[in-house]
């Protein structure tokens, strides 16, 4: 189960970044500075089973990623913030089943087999924390671009950080 878990947390942000990279190349109309990514998954868009697809994969790999976490987890902290991330996981699963128009929108510390790694709850940490700055920078700047640039700064913050716990997961079954 570890290794699988491992590669599907590997797998995730290249689905997600795929799928969201071909539907904006796809997609003429789309745009930094008016347009949300979870526009390009509306039904209306021409290019939503490419978008929705991708998120309802990524969600699904994501989210066997995060059990993985889960199972592995031995301290508190560990459990609580893999079942945070699983919840996240099955919530991106369902942005791609369920998409914007349909009326519905809704840590990553990590320690193979007991050792300490503050490391890794430590790049989660900032990383989480990054990508909540950029929120906030967002909202309080309120500059002329549209919500799809913090979403993709986000993303990509996130993805960073699931990529780092994949490949420390991987590491702690090698050795």
């Amino acid at each position: 189960m570890g290794k699988r878990a491992s590669l599907c947390g590997m797998l995730t942000p290249a689905v997600a970044f795929a799928a969201i990279g071909a539907s904006i190349a796809l997609s003429p109309w789309f745009s930094w500075a008016r347009n949300a990514l979870s526009d390009l998954g509306a039904l209306g868009s021409p290019v939503w089973p490419i978008f929705n697809t991708g998120l309802l994969v990524a969600g699904l790999l994501a989210s066997c990623f995060s059990y993985g976490l889960l199972r592995q987890a031995r301290r508190g902290l560990d459990k609580a913030g893999s079942a945070i991330l699983l919840i996240g996981s099955i919530s991106l699963a369902l942005i791609g089943l369920l998409p914007e128009d349909t009326g519905i929108g809704i840590s990553e510390f990590l320690s193979p087999r007991g050792k300490r790694r503050a490391s890794s709850g430590l790049l989660a940490s900032a990383l989480g924390g990054t990508s909540l700055l950029t929120w906030a920078t967002w909202a309080l700047l309120s500059p002329p671009l549209g919500i799809a640039v913090p979403e993709l700064a986000a993303a990509v913050l996130i993805s960073a950080a699931l990529i780092a716990l994949s490949l420390r997961m991987a590491d702690a079954f090698r050795s």
